[in-house]
């Protein structure tokens, strides 16, 4: 399911995987809100948490969900 049919904004803690990249599996930690082009929801991802939590910021369109936590 890509997120772009989502009305409401994904849940924190939220699994999604991010297409076109090297991240089988990333964890929603936090909305950001419409701040993308057109009013895109802009996403803050954990993408590897060891040996140092890494973040990426990624717009809705970006992203499919895996499941819930």
């Amino acid at each position: 399911m890509a997120s772009q049919d989502l009305v409401e904004p994904l849940k924190v803690g939220t699994f999604v995987r991010i297409r076109l990249s090297g991240y089988h599996r990333a964890r929603i930690a936090e909305v950001l809100g419409p701040l993308g082009p057109k009013g895109a929801r802009v996403y803050r991802v954990l993408v590897q948490s060891k040996p140092r939590r890494v973040y990426v910021k990624v717009l809705e369109d970006q992203i499919e969900v895996l499941g819930e936590a």
